[in-house]
């Protein structure tokens, strides 16, 4: 119930970003306004907060609340799709569409990706391996590995797509990367990945990619012990 009630407060403060009542730069009303105003707890509104903060939207100061970013919050396809988002989108639903976008952007990186695009890729592929050895968290450097490869693509609107599903999905990403099978695959599909973007071969790239996606809906699966409210909000 208590999770309802975040994302109500959270999409409701959304869809005013989005009209415009709240602008880059003006700061949102207190944590007390905002309490009164919903009738919700402090908990109930720190927790919306976080999730404005996940998506890009407000930065949070100690003291000097929740202020709006200029993140490109009024174009109308983010918007809506944060907003379905915050609106019980399951975890699943989400890789499905990593499914369909990240292979095409693998395979339009083999084709566009200029030298620096390969450092960028190597680098995080080196920062995933270096993790995985100091048997640290490799969330990050995942985050970023699938980033540079979107950038690589050449497309700036699919990078601008897949960059919030990112973010949105931390958390399921900090999930499964403590499952020792799936770190060590995702490990060498990451390799496989790179490789063949860097030998310009599409298809590959592609079907690499397409099998790392559905790895991680497997690894998804080994954590589906958690109610559906649990995993809405991983």
């Amino acid at each position: 119930m208590a999770e309802r009630l975040s994302k109500s407060v959270a999409d409701d403060l959304l869809a005013r970003i989005t009209r415009g009542e709240y602008k880059a730069g003006d700061r949102l009303p207190s944590e007390q306004e905002l309490m009164g105003a919903y009738g919700v707890g402090r908990n109930t509104v720190r927790e919306a907060m976080q999730s404005l903060r996940t998506l890009g939207l407000v930065e949070i100061r100690p003291r000097l609340g929740a202020k709006v970013l200029d993140t490109g919050a009024q174009n109308a396809f983010a918007s809506s799709a944060m907003s379905a988002l915050l609106r019980e989108e399951s975890v699943k639903e989400l890789y499905d569409v990593r499914l369909i976008l990240e292979p095409a952007a693998a395979a339009k990186a083999a084709v566009n990706r200029t030298e620096e695009d390969l450092v960028a890729i190597r680098r995080a592929r080196t920062h995933f391996h270096l993790a995985y050895e100091m048997r640290a968290p490799v969330w990050e450097a995942d985050i970023e590995f699938h980033q540079a490869i979107a950038a690589a693509s050449g497309n700036s609107v699919l990078a601008r797509i897949l960059a919030p599903m990112s973010d949105l999905l931390q958390h399921t990403r900090r999930a499964t990367g403590t499952i020792p099978a799936a770190v060590e695959l995702a490990l060498h599909q990451h390799d496989e990945i790179a490789i063949a973007i860097e030998d310009r071969s599409s298809e590959r790239a592609q079907r690499a990619m397409t099998a790392h996606m559905e790895s991680a809906l497997w690894a998804i699966g080994q954590i589906t012990d958690l109610e559906p409210a649990s995993m809405a909000e991983l």
